[in-house]
């Protein structure tokens, strides 16, 4: 009973920290999504434009006026935010430790998304319009990648943590009531 306490007193942090995130980062997206075109145009081919608008990623070849496919990239994000609010959720973790994994998370996820874009890039390239099922990698990294990744890092980062509070349980042998059997019981 204890234990369900204290997992849904984590997982209302979890919500909470993400209801408080989710707004803070709405006004953050532009400027992260501008981030991310200006490295995904760089590792990209030549042949390819790049536009932002909104929060969408249109592809352009460099004569056509039309794209030859986007991608929503707000889509994206949900996984950041989530390894933040489980990070900062996390019982136990001191601060430094705390903004140490948010950094190391932020990269992860932002790579992750690089490669996200550049996959669905080059298929679009290659004239596959981008199809998710011609191309694995990108199932794996858009899909997967948003949903998975985020809890993967998220544990990687906080397994040693989380091991170490379940260790120290309230019931260690000192609090435990000691439970006999009758053989070794010794009547006086």
């Amino acid at each position: 009973m204890l234990l369900r306490g204290r997992f849904s007193v984590f997982i209302g942090k979890v919500i909470g920290f993400l209801i408080v995130i989710s707004v803070v980062w709405y006004f953050i997206t532009p400027v992260y999504n501008r981030l991310l075109l200006a490295v995904v145009d760089k590792i990209t081919s030549s042949e390819l434009t790049l536009l932002l608008k909104q929060d969408t990623i249109y592809i352009y070849l460099q004569n056509v006026s039309n794209p030859i496919a986007g991608i929503y990239v707000s889509a994206l994000h949900y996984g950041l935010l989530v390894v933040v609010s489980l990070i900062l959720a996390t019982p136990g973790l001191r601060i430094y430790k705390r903004l140490k994994s948010i950094v190391i998370a932020f990269l992860a996820i932002f790579a992750v998304h690089l490669i996200s874009v550049a996959l669905f890039a080059q298929t679009a390239l290659s004239g596959t319009d981008g199809s998710m099922e011609q191309n694995p990698l990108i199932v794996l990294f858009a899909i997967i990648g948003a949903d998975l990744f985020p809890i993967l890092i998220w544990g990687i980062l906080s397994y040693k943590n989380l091991a170490a509070r379940t260790e120290k349980s309230p019931t260690s042998d000192k609090t435990r009531a000691k439970v006999y059997r009758a053989s070794e019981m010794k009547i006086s």
